[in-house]
């Protein structure tokens, strides 16, 4: 029996019991305990299970998720490239005199640069400590901060006191960035902690505008926020498939493509 065979019989056994003994699997798929241990520690490495004294155990989805949690310096770097071209597509939805908000994702400290650079007459609403120092003191810019309990993995303010906020305000535009969005399970993100802003800006916003690249499209995260119809535009590289565009249009999203600019641009 091959490895990734193997991986699999494992893997549905899992699924089924929660728990299989080392000596079990030895049995079932007819091996040495070498060769369980190896695979173990595979799958393990892999995220596929967590080995426990004697054998493996099932990875909760809670356990996934946090796994796959990666911090906001970390994603900062990521696909940069990419968030800066929506970012400057994203501007082109934004009208001098308008309240906007953002939210803590990497793709809203993009826009937050763009923000500085191009408008003088605008007021920003934020739970991000990224977006409230790149802003502060931008000529023009009045810079509204939720407050809440600092998160320092997000660099943002989170929990319910950075809602509160929002029953008293109202936004012409809320740009909303995501670890996933899907025409089939909506917007959805890797922990629950991360969702209780994006829905009060939501609540509190004339239009929505989701702001992500193309490695967030079809992915769906643990935890959803809701579903596509709550949004109005999707803005996002030219990674995005031409099936994928017309999914969306066909729920109601429209989608605008980010293409590189020339400089003098």
């Amino acid at each position: 029996m091959l490895a990734e065979q193997r991986y699999k019989e494992i893997s549905e056994i899992l699924e089924r019991e929660g728990s299989v003994k080392t000596v079990t699997l030895c049995g079932i798929l007819g091996t040495s305990r070498e060769t369980v241990r190896r695979d173990l520690e595979t799958m393990e490495e892999r995220k596929m299970l967590r080995r426990i004294h004697g054998g493996a155990m099932r990875v909760e989805p809670e356990e996934e998720a946090a796994s796959q949690y990666t911090s906001f310096d970390k994603r900062k770097e990521e696909r940069s490239a990419y968030k800066e071209m929506i970012a400057e597509e994203a501007a082109r939805f934004i009208r001098e005199g308008q309240s906007v908000a953002l939210d803590s994702g990497t793709t809203s400290l993009a826009l937050a640069k763009v923000i500085r650079r191009k408008f003088r007459n605008l007021t920003v609403v934020t739970n991000s400590f990224a977006v409230a120092d790149e802003l502060r003191g931008a000529k023009g810019i009045s810079l509204v901060v939720t407050g809440g309990l600092y998160k320092a993995d997000e660099d943002a303010f989170v929990s319910d006191m950075a809602t509160l906020i929002f029953d008293r305000i109202n936004i012409d535009v809320f740009f909303l960035t995501t670890c996933g969005i899907s025409v089939e399970r909506g917007i959805t993100y890797q922990r629950m902690d991360e969702i209780q802003v994006q829905n009060k800006m939501m609540e509190a916003a004339e239009e929505t505008i989701v702001i992500a690249d193309s490695s967030k499209l079809g992915v769906n995260s643990l935890v959803r926020m809701c579903g596509v119809e709550e949004v109005s535009r999707l803005i996002t590289d030219s990674g995005i498939t031409k099936r994928q565009i017309d999914d969306f249009e066909a729920a109601g999203v429209r989608v605008t493509v980010a293409e590189e600019r020339k400089e003098e641009e």
